[in-house]
């Protein structure tokens, strides 16, 4: 149960796209030769390559990618360790590091939008199914409380669906 609410809350702060940006970064970035590691070189044209995704995947607002100082810092701390090539795990924990302060103000945004929303979508559902054979009196019995707080979770967990 605790792994399930962990997938949820992971999914609902946008964790799932930033991973599977990072893959595909990763991806392009290494080299063909060895595509298990990425060079210490093109990680800070692969992290702005993952903003940029970010960016256009996760919407308002805009996140900032780390400044080249904070990126050359962490570069020269990997080359006190002698490491010239980074590994994909090692890349997703530092592009989650980098990241998970803009996630946070991503599930505040779709947490806004979907208590916004769920109070108007509950009494719709409500005042629609009235009239409908056996499920209109079916959902007159639920509380509107508690569709409130079913759309809620929904519209929180559902926003990052792509259609098409």
């Amino acid at each position: 149960m605790a792994q399930l609410l962990g997938k949820l809350w992971d999914r609902a702060q946008g964790k799932c796209h930033v991973e599977r940006i990072c893959s595909k970064v990763f991806d392009e970035c290494s080299e063909s030769d060895d595509k298990a590691h990425l060079k210490l070189e093109k990680l800070h044209v692969a992290t702005l390559l993952v903003y940029n995704s970010v960016n256009k995947q996760l919407f308002n607002p805009h996140k900032e990618p780390p400044s080249m100082s904070t990126i050359d810092q962490k570069v020269a701390e990997y080359k006190r360790v002698p490491m010239v090539t980074i590994d994909r795990i090692e890349f997703n924990r530092l592009m989650m590091e980098w990241i998970r302060k803009d996630l946070y103000v991503v599930l505040a945004n779709r947490a806004v939008l979907a208590f916004v929303a769920a109070p108007a979508l509950a009494v719709a559902t409500k005042r629609a199914t009235k009239d409908v054979p056996h499920v209109g009196k079916a959902v007159a019995k639920v509380p509107t409380p508690l569709l409130f707080s079913l759309f809620s979770v929904g519209l929180v967990l559902l926003q990052d669906f792509r259609v098409g």
